[in-house]
Protein backbone atom coordinates (compact mmCIF):
# COMPACT_ATOMS: atom_id res chain seq x y z
CA UNK A 1 0.00 0.00 0.00
CA UNK A 2 2.54 2.77 1.17
CA UNK A 3 4.53 1.62 -2.06
CA UNK A 4 1.29 2.54 -4.39
CA UNK A 5 1.00 5.72 -2.73
CA UNK A 6 4.53 6.68 -3.27
CA UNK A 7 4.27 5.63 -6.70
CA UNK A 8 1.16 8.27 -6.80
CA UNK A 9 2.86 10.89 -5.30
CA UNK A 10 6.29 11.14 -7.79
CA UNK A 11 3.43 10.57 -10.78
CA UNK A 12 1.70 13.64 -9.49
CA UNK A 13 4.93 15.43 -8.76
CA UNK A 14 5.75 15.02 -12.61
CA UNK A 15 3.10 15.54 -13.80
CA UNK A 16 3.00 19.17 -11.91
CA UNK A 17 6.76 19.57 -13.15
CA UNK A 18 5.84 18.79 -16.74
CA UNK A 19 2.04 21.50 -16.24
CA UNK A 20 4.73 24.59 -14.52
CA UNK A 21 7.40 23.51 -17.17
CA UNK A 22 5.28 23.98 -20.17
CA UNK A 23 3.37 27.00 -18.65
CA UNK A 24 6.75 29.03 -18.12
CA UNK A 25 8.00 28.07 -21.34
CA UNK A 26 4.44 29.67 -23.28
CA UNK A 27 4.95 32.94 -20.98
CA UNK A 28 8.26 33.42 -22.07
CA UNK A 29 7.95 32.36 -25.25
CA UNK A 30 10.16 29.69 -25.31
CA UNK A 31 8.06 27.28 -26.56
CA UNK A 32 6.32 27.28 -30.12
CA UNK A 33 4.48 24.56 -32.52
CA UNK A 34 8.17 23.70 -34.17
CA UNK A 35 7.65 19.78 -33.02
CA UNK A 36 4.62 19.76 -35.07
CA UNK A 37 5.95 20.94 -38.01
CA UNK A 38 4.75 19.51 -41.54
CA UNK A 39 6.21 16.56 -43.27
CA UNK A 40 6.89 16.92 -46.99
CA UNK A 41 8.61 18.73 -49.16
CA UNK A 42 8.22 23.44 -48.59
CA UNK A 43 5.94 25.44 -50.83
CA UNK A 44 8.45 28.23 -51.59
CA UNK A 45 6.98 31.74 -51.86
CA UNK A 46 9.18 34.53 -52.84
CA UNK A 47 9.19 38.04 -51.49
CA UNK A 48 10.76 41.37 -52.86
CA UNK A 49 10.95 44.19 -50.66
CA UNK A 50 13.21 46.68 -48.83
CA UNK A 51 14.15 45.73 -45.23
CA UNK A 52 13.47 47.98 -42.69
CA UNK A 53 11.97 47.68 -38.94
CA UNK A 54 8.11 47.45 -40.44
CA UNK A 55 8.62 43.89 -41.49
CA UNK A 56 8.89 42.94 -38.24
CA UNK A 57 6.29 40.28 -38.47
CA UNK A 58 7.57 38.60 -41.48
CA UNK A 59 11.33 38.64 -39.46
CA UNK A 60 9.57 37.42 -36.43
CA UNK A 61 7.75 34.51 -38.28
CA UNK A 62 10.79 33.55 -40.36
CA UNK A 63 12.74 33.25 -36.75
CA UNK A 64 10.13 31.46 -34.84
CA UNK A 65 9.29 28.47 -37.26
CA UNK A 66 6.17 29.75 -38.17
CA UNK A 67 6.45 29.69 -42.20
CA UNK A 68 7.56 26.38 -42.11
CA UNK A 69 4.94 25.22 -39.76
CA UNK A 70 2.67 25.90 -42.07
CA UNK A 71 4.58 24.26 -44.95
CA UNK A 72 6.07 27.20 -46.52
CA UNK A 73 9.75 28.46 -47.23
CA UNK A 74 9.49 32.33 -47.65
CA UNK A 75 12.48 33.60 -49.68
CA UNK A 76 13.20 37.49 -49.09
CA UNK A 77 14.88 39.31 -51.86
CA UNK A 78 16.54 42.66 -50.85
CA UNK A 79 15.72 45.71 -53.05
CA UNK A 80 16.27 49.48 -51.85
CA UNK A 81 12.94 50.84 -52.01
CA UNK A 82 9.56 49.14 -51.95
CA UNK A 83 8.80 50.27 -55.84
CA UNK A 84 11.29 48.30 -57.50
CA UNK A 85 9.66 44.98 -56.44
CA UNK A 86 6.24 45.58 -57.39
CA UNK A 87 8.22 46.13 -60.46
CA UNK A 88 9.04 42.47 -60.61
CA UNK A 89 6.08 41.76 -58.87
CA UNK A 90 4.50 42.54 -62.00
CA UNK A 91 6.63 41.51 -64.41
CA UNK A 92 6.05 37.70 -62.95
CA UNK A 93 9.60 37.45 -61.05
CA UNK A 94 7.95 37.27 -57.48
CA UNK A 95 5.19 35.92 -55.84
CA UNK A 96 4.76 39.05 -53.21
CA UNK A 97 5.91 42.45 -52.83
CA UNK A 98 6.03 44.27 -49.58
CA UNK A 99 6.22 48.46 -49.56
CA UNK A 100 4.71 51.30 -48.54
CA UNK A 101 1.26 52.47 -49.54
CA UNK A 102 2.39 55.36 -51.52
CA UNK A 103 4.15 52.97 -53.92
CA UNK A 104 0.97 51.11 -54.50
CA UNK A 105 -0.80 54.82 -55.05
CA UNK A 106 1.81 56.14 -57.60
CA UNK A 107 1.55 52.85 -59.36
CA UNK A 108 -2.64 52.97 -59.90
CA UNK A 109 -2.06 56.64 -61.10
CA UNK A 110 0.77 55.25 -63.21
CA UNK A 111 -1.82 52.82 -64.68
CA UNK A 112 0.48 49.94 -64.21
CA UNK A 113 -1.08 48.27 -61.52
CA UNK A 114 -4.06 46.56 -63.23
CA UNK A 115 -2.90 43.20 -61.79
CA UNK A 116 -1.82 44.28 -58.21
CA UNK A 117 -3.74 43.87 -55.49
CA UNK A 118 -3.17 43.91 -51.25
CA UNK A 119 -3.85 41.71 -49.28
CA UNK A 120 -3.02 43.14 -46.01
CA UNK A 121 -1.22 45.47 -44.09
CA UNK A 122 1.30 44.28 -41.80
CA UNK A 123 2.25 47.31 -39.63
CA UNK A 124 1.66 50.63 -39.21
CA UNK A 125 3.60 53.88 -37.68
CA UNK A 126 6.03 56.34 -37.99
CA UNK A 127 9.58 55.39 -39.05
CA UNK A 128 10.85 58.62 -41.53
CA UNK A 129 13.09 61.05 -40.11
CA UNK A 130 14.41 64.43 -41.65
CA UNK A 131 18.41 65.21 -40.61
CA UNK A 132 19.85 68.48 -41.91
CA UNK A 133 23.45 69.71 -41.48
CA UNK A 134 23.57 71.98 -38.43
CA UNK A 135 26.42 74.13 -40.27
CA UNK A 136 24.40 74.97 -43.44
CA UNK A 137 22.58 77.28 -41.10
CA UNK A 138 19.81 74.86 -40.21
CA UNK A 139 18.31 74.97 -36.74
CA UNK A 140 14.70 75.28 -37.59
CA UNK A 141 12.43 73.44 -40.33
CA UNK A 142 12.05 76.72 -41.65
CA UNK A 143 15.38 77.34 -42.47
CA UNK A 144 15.06 74.37 -45.51
CA UNK A 145 14.14 76.96 -47.62
CA UNK A 146 16.66 77.95 -49.88
CA UNK A 147 18.73 74.88 -49.39
CA UNK A 148 18.93 71.45 -51.63
CA UNK A 149 17.45 67.86 -49.77
CA UNK A 150 18.08 64.60 -50.69
CA UNK A 151 15.44 61.77 -50.87
CA UNK A 152 14.66 58.68 -53.35
CA UNK A 153 12.01 59.77 -55.65
CA UNK A 154 8.47 58.27 -56.27
CA UNK A 155 8.74 56.66 -52.80
CA UNK A 156 7.06 57.80 -49.48
CA UNK A 157 10.06 59.55 -48.52
CA UNK A 158 9.19 61.98 -51.55
CA UNK A 159 5.12 62.24 -50.10
CA UNK A 160 6.32 63.06 -46.35
CA UNK A 161 9.27 65.74 -47.29
CA UNK A 162 6.34 67.64 -49.19
CA UNK A 163 4.20 67.14 -46.30
CA UNK A 164 6.55 67.99 -43.85
CA UNK A 165 7.53 71.24 -45.31
CA UNK A 166 3.97 72.30 -46.28
CA UNK A 167 3.33 71.57 -42.55
CA UNK A 168 5.96 74.33 -41.33
CA UNK A 169 5.35 76.78 -43.84
CA UNK A 170 8.00 76.09 -46.74
CA UNK A 171 7.06 75.92 -50.22
CA UNK A 172 8.13 72.93 -52.36
CA UNK A 173 9.39 75.59 -54.48
CA UNK A 174 11.64 77.42 -52.22
CA UNK A 175 14.06 73.85 -52.08
CA UNK A 176 15.67 71.85 -54.60
CA UNK A 177 15.14 68.43 -54.45
CA UNK A 178 17.61 65.68 -55.68
CA UNK A 179 16.56 62.04 -56.12
CA UNK A 180 19.43 59.73 -54.44
CA UNK A 181 18.84 56.07 -53.56
CA UNK A 182 19.45 55.18 -49.66
CA UNK A 183 22.85 53.26 -49.56
CA UNK A 184 23.86 56.79 -51.23
CA UNK A 185 22.26 59.44 -48.80
CA UNK A 186 25.05 59.53 -45.83
CA UNK A 187 27.85 60.34 -48.66
CA UNK A 188 25.64 63.04 -50.43
CA UNK A 189 24.97 64.67 -46.70
CA UNK A 190 28.63 64.42 -45.42
CA UNK A 191 30.00 65.66 -49.12
CA UNK A 192 28.12 68.66 -49.51
CA UNK A 193 26.05 67.31 -52.01
CA UNK A 194 22.89 67.70 -50.03
CA UNK A 195 22.34 70.25 -47.19
CA UNK A 196 19.06 67.37 -46.06
CA UNK A 197 17.70 64.01 -46.21
CA UNK A 198 14.77 62.25 -46.04
CA UNK A 199 14.64 58.77 -45.36
CA UNK A 200 13.08 55.70 -43.19
CA UNK A 201 14.87 53.51 -40.61
CA UNK A 202 17.38 51.67 -40.11
CA UNK A 203 18.97 54.14 -42.75
CA UNK A 204 18.42 57.18 -40.79
CA UNK A 205 21.22 55.43 -38.33
CA UNK A 206 24.10 55.14 -40.20
CA UNK A 207 23.32 59.01 -41.80
CA UNK A 208 23.03 60.16 -38.02
CA UNK A 209 26.43 58.36 -37.34
CA UNK A 210 28.37 59.64 -39.97
CA UNK A 211 27.33 63.17 -39.59
CA UNK A 212 27.54 63.34 -35.59
CA UNK A 213 27.10 66.38 -33.48
CA UNK A 214 26.40 68.51 -36.80
CA UNK A 215 23.15 66.77 -37.32
CA UNK A 216 19.72 67.81 -36.36
CA UNK A 217 17.27 65.60 -36.48
CA UNK A 218 13.10 65.45 -36.91
CA UNK A 219 10.38 63.00 -36.93
CA UNK A 220 9.36 63.44 -40.82
CA UNK A 221 5.54 62.20 -40.40
CA UNK A 222 4.58 64.57 -38.11
CA UNK A 223 2.02 62.06 -36.72
CA UNK A 224 0.89 60.76 -40.11
CA UNK A 225 1.33 56.76 -39.54
CA UNK A 226 2.45 55.00 -42.84
CA UNK A 227 1.25 51.07 -44.26
CA UNK A 228 3.46 48.55 -44.88
CA UNK A 229 1.52 46.26 -47.16
CA UNK A 230 1.84 42.88 -48.45
CA UNK A 231 0.98 43.11 -52.26
CA UNK A 232 0.57 40.17 -55.18
CA UNK A 233 -0.63 39.54 -58.63
CA UNK A 234 -5.00 38.55 -59.23
CA UNK A 235 -3.15 35.51 -61.11
CA UNK A 236 -1.14 33.58 -57.98
CA UNK A 237 -4.20 34.22 -55.51
CA UNK A 238 -6.13 32.97 -58.25
CA UNK A 239 -3.23 29.50 -58.76
CA UNK A 240 -2.04 30.00 -54.84
CA UNK A 241 -5.35 30.97 -52.87
CA UNK A 242 -4.06 28.54 -50.00
CA UNK A 243 -0.68 29.16 -49.98
CA UNK A 244 -1.94 32.85 -49.43
CA UNK A 245 -4.02 32.16 -46.32
CA UNK A 246 -1.21 29.72 -44.76
CA UNK A 247 0.97 32.40 -45.09
CA UNK A 248 -0.92 35.25 -43.26
CA UNK A 249 -1.67 32.40 -40.57
CA UNK A 250 1.87 32.31 -39.91
CA UNK A 251 1.94 36.50 -39.66
CA UNK A 252 -1.16 35.82 -37.67
CA UNK A 253 0.72 33.98 -34.81
CA UNK A 254 3.80 36.36 -35.70
CA UNK A 255 1.57 39.38 -34.55
CA UNK A 256 0.20 37.60 -31.36
CA UNK A 257 3.76 36.71 -30.48
CA UNK A 258 4.93 40.32 -30.62
CA UNK A 259 2.10 41.56 -28.75
CA UNK A 260 2.79 38.88 -25.85
CA UNK A 261 6.77 39.19 -26.14
CA UNK A 262 7.76 42.72 -27.83
CA UNK A 263 11.11 42.97 -26.00
CA UNK A 264 12.01 39.56 -27.65
CA UNK A 265 10.04 40.56 -30.59
CA UNK A 266 12.07 43.48 -31.11
CA UNK A 267 15.32 41.32 -30.48
CA UNK A 268 14.32 39.13 -33.11
CA UNK A 269 14.26 42.63 -35.64
CA UNK A 270 16.81 44.25 -34.22
CA UNK A 271 19.08 41.16 -35.43
CA UNK A 272 17.79 40.75 -38.65
CA UNK A 273 18.85 44.48 -39.54
CA UNK A 274 21.83 44.18 -37.50
CA UNK A 275 21.12 46.69 -35.48
CA UNK A 276 20.71 47.60 -31.78
CA UNK A 277 17.39 47.72 -30.10
CA UNK A 278 17.89 51.20 -28.69
CA UNK A 279 18.34 51.98 -32.66
CA UNK A 280 15.00 50.88 -33.48
CA UNK A 281 12.14 53.43 -34.19
CA UNK A 282 9.43 51.01 -32.39
CA UNK A 283 11.54 52.30 -29.26
CA UNK A 284 10.90 55.77 -30.32
CA UNK A 285 7.17 56.29 -31.78
CA UNK A 286 4.58 53.46 -32.05
CA UNK A 287 4.47 50.79 -34.55
CA UNK A 288 1.68 49.00 -34.88
CA UNK A 289 2.66 45.11 -35.89
CA UNK A 290 -0.41 43.92 -36.89
CA UNK A 291 -2.48 42.36 -39.60
CA UNK A 292 -5.65 44.06 -41.13
CA UNK A 293 -7.27 46.25 -43.78
CA UNK A 294 -9.28 49.13 -42.80
CA UNK A 295 -10.51 52.42 -44.30
CA UNK A 296 -7.56 54.18 -43.39
CA UNK A 297 -5.47 53.22 -45.55
CA UNK A 298 -7.94 54.07 -48.52
CA UNK A 299 -8.09 57.60 -46.78
CA UNK A 300 -4.23 57.74 -47.23
CA UNK A 301 -3.88 56.92 -50.82
CA UNK A 302 -6.36 59.21 -51.81
CA UNK A 303 -4.61 62.18 -49.77
CA UNK A 304 -1.25 60.72 -51.64
CA UNK A 305 -3.02 60.19 -55.12
CA UNK A 306 -4.14 64.05 -54.47
CA UNK A 307 -0.78 65.26 -53.80
CA UNK A 308 0.99 63.96 -56.62
CA UNK A 309 -2.22 65.13 -58.98
CA UNK A 310 -1.25 68.70 -57.27
CA UNK A 311 2.29 68.69 -58.22
CA UNK A 312 2.20 67.13 -61.19
CA UNK A 313 3.54 63.87 -60.88
CA UNK A 314 1.27 62.11 -62.63
CA UNK A 315 -0.54 63.12 -65.92
CA UNK A 316 -4.04 61.87 -63.94
CA UNK A 317 -6.46 64.20 -62.86
CA UNK A 318 -8.43 61.88 -60.66
CA UNK A 319 -8.46 60.44 -57.78
CA UNK A 320 -8.78 56.69 -58.87
CA UNK A 321 -11.15 53.59 -56.83
CA UNK A 322 -8.36 51.93 -54.81
CA UNK A 323 -10.86 49.64 -53.03
CA UNK A 324 -10.57 47.79 -56.28
CA UNK A 325 -6.72 47.35 -55.41
CA UNK A 326 -7.56 45.21 -52.27
CA UNK A 327 -8.37 41.79 -51.73
CA UNK A 328 -10.14 41.52 -48.19
CA UNK A 329 -10.76 37.39 -49.11
CA UNK A 330 -8.01 35.79 -48.03
CA UNK A 331 -7.36 37.95 -45.06
CA UNK A 332 -10.95 37.92 -44.24
CA UNK A 333 -10.76 33.47 -44.09
CA UNK A 334 -8.12 33.68 -41.91
CA UNK A 335 -9.37 36.16 -39.71
CA UNK A 336 -12.52 38.35 -40.45
CA UNK A 337 -12.52 40.65 -37.56
CA UNK A 338 -9.29 42.18 -38.75
CA UNK A 339 -11.12 43.84 -42.33
CA UNK A 340 -12.79 47.07 -41.53
CA UNK A 341 -13.82 48.36 -44.81
CA UNK A 342 -16.56 50.22 -46.09
CA UNK A 343 -17.24 47.98 -49.03
CA UNK A 344 -20.44 49.09 -51.29
CA UNK A 345 -23.59 46.93 -51.50
CA UNK A 346 -22.14 45.42 -48.01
Amino acid sequence: MKANVKITWVILALVLLVIVSAAYLWQTGSWSQRAVRRVGPLEKITLGTNLNEMLGLLFIAEDRGYFQDQGLEVVLKEYQTGLEPLKDLQEGRLDLASCAEFALAGEVLARKADQLRCLAVISSGEVDMLIARRDKGINRPEDLAGKTIGVPRKTSADFFLGRFLTLNQVALKEVTIIDVRPPYLADALTEGQVDAVLIWAPVTKAIINRVGHNAIVWPAQEGQSIYRLLVTREKVIQARAKALERLLRALTRAADYMKQHPVAGRTVIAQRLKVSIADLQSGKFSINYDLFLEQGLLLAMEDQARWMIKHRLTDETQVPNYLTYLDAEPLAKVNPKTVRLKIPGR
